[in-house]
C-alpha cells in the first residue's frame, strides 16, 4: 500500500467533506441583499464636546448608531465654525452640530453645500437651560439682580455674530434696555468666569456646566432667558451632497439621535455608562457632570426657521452678512427627511 496516497486520498476525501460543509454553510448565512444590509453608512459627525452633545456620545458608545447600520465618527477637536462649515462643504465632516449664527448664514448664502438637517435642541420649557446670563454675585448680593440693573454697564459675549450675542441682546430687549445701553465685551469662554469675579465686566454669557461651575463657586448668579424657552437655536448642518444622495441615512441619524435623547433625559446621570461616557468626551469632573440637570430631547425636529430669520435680520442690521437681503431657509433643508425620521421606530 502507497502510504503517501492513502494519505493524500484521505485529505482530499476530507477536503471534499470541508467544501461540501461550507457551501451548506454559506447557503445558509447568505441570502440576497445581505452584502447591502451590512453594508454601514460612514457619517464622520462634529460637535463640541459639551454636555448638548451627551445624546449623540450616547448613541455612538452604546452602539445604537451602530445597530441602525451607521459607522459614525465623532470628532470634538474643532469649536470654530469658521473652521468646520468649510470642512463640512467639502465632505471632510458629514453632520456639524451648530448654532444659528452669521458663519452659517454667510455659508448658506453662497450655496457652498451646506444643508439644514434638523433641530438638535430646543430650549426647554421648565427647567435648567444650557446657556445662561452670568451676573456677578456680588453685584447680585448688592441688590442688582435684574438685567435692566446692566444698563451702561459692560458684558462679555462669546465672539460676534453668534447665538451667545443673539440671547444676551434679546434678554436686554425683554428687559426694556437697547443693544446700545451696554457694551457688548467679546472674550474666550475661559475668560468670563475670572472678568466678572474681578469686576471687569458686570455679566456674561456662559454655557453649561460653566454657568452651573460659576454659580457652586460662588462667582456668580445665573438668570435664565424665559424668551428664548421653546426655540431651537441649536441644530444639525449636513453635507448637501450626503443630504441628497442618501437621505435614508440622514433620517436614521435623527431617528437614533431622538431614540438616545429620549434615553438620556429619562434616566441622565443616574445612568452609570452614561456617566462614564461623558466624562469620556467631555473631560469634565463626573461630579460636575452630575449638577447640570437638563432635558436634551427637542421637541421638535423641525428647524426653528422662525428663530434663524429673526436672528438674520438682527446680524444684517448690524453689517455682519456678506450678503444683502434675507435667505429662504425652507430652500435649504428637506422636510421629507424629518418626516422619515420622525416615522423610525
Amino acid at each position: 500500500m502507497n502510504i503517501s496516497m492513502t494519505f493524500e486520498g484521505f485529505g482530499m476525501r476530507r477536503a471534499f467533506r470541508l467544501l461540501g460543509l461550507a457551501l451548506v454553510v454559506g447557503m445558509f448565512a447568505f441570502r440576497p441583499g445581505d452584502a447591502t444590509a451590512q453594508a454601514k453608512t460612514k457619517i464622520v459627525l462634529s460637535v463640541v464636546p459639551s454636555v448638548l452633545s451627551m445624546p449623540l456620545f450616547l448613541a455612538k458608545d452604546k452602539g445604537y448608531f451602530d445597530a441602525a447600520g451607521l459607522d459614525v465618527t465623532i470628532d470634538t477637536s474643532l469649536l470654530n465654525m469658521s473652521e468646520n462649515l468649510p470642512l463640512l462643504a467639502a465632505g471632510h465632516f458629514t453632520i456639524v452640530g451648530t448654532s444659528w449664527g452669521t458663519s452659517v448664514f454667510n455659508a448658506l448664502s453662497k450655496d457652498t453645500l451646506i444643508r439644514i438637517l434638523g433641530t438638535q435642541e430646543t430650549m426647554p420649557t421648565t427647567g435648567l437651560t444650557p446657556f445662561s446670563l452670568m451676573m456677578s454675585a456680588k453685584a447680585w448680593e448688592a441688590g442688582d439682580r435684574t438685567v435692566a440693573s446692566l444698563k451702561g454697564k459692560k458684558v462679555a459675549i462669546i465672539g460676534r455674530g453668534g447665538y451667545a450675542e443673539y440671547d444676551v441682546v434679546s434678554a436686554l430687549m425683554a428687559a426694556g434696555l437697547k443693544p446700545a445701553d451696554v457694551e457688548l465685551v467679546q472674550m474666550s469662554r475661559n475668560d468670563v468666569g475670572p472678568a466678572i469675579s474681578n469686576g471687569a465686566v458686570a455679566a456674561g454669557w456662559g454655557s453649561e456646566p460653566t454657568p452651573t461651575l460659576y454659580e457652586k463657586q460662588g462667582l456668580v448668579k445665573n438668570v435664565t432667558n424665559d424668551t428664548m424657552r421653546g426655540r431651537g437655536p441649536i441644530v444639525f448642518l449636513a453635507n448637501a451632497k450626503f443630504a441628497k444622495e442618501q437621505p435614508d441615512a440622514a433620517a436614521t441619524f435623527l431617528s437614533v439621535f431622538l431614540k438616545a435623547a429620549k434615553e438620556f433625559d429619562a434616566k441622565g446621570w443616574d445612568d452609570p455608562k452614561a456617566v462614564e461616557i461623558g466624562v469620556k468626551y467631555t473631560r469634565l469632573p463626573a461630579e460636575l457632570l452630575k449638577s447640570v440637570h437638563i432635558k436634551l430631547m427637542p421637541t421638535t425636529l423641525e428647524p426653528d426657521l422662525k428663530l434663524a430669520t429673526e436672528m438674520e435680520a438682527y446680524f444684517g442690521a448690524k453689517k455682519l452678512l456678506t450678503y444683502s437681503g434675507g435667505l429662504k431657509f425652507s430652500d435649504y433643508y428637506s422636510d421629507a427627511i424629518i418626516r422619515k425620521a420622525m416615522s423610525l421606530p
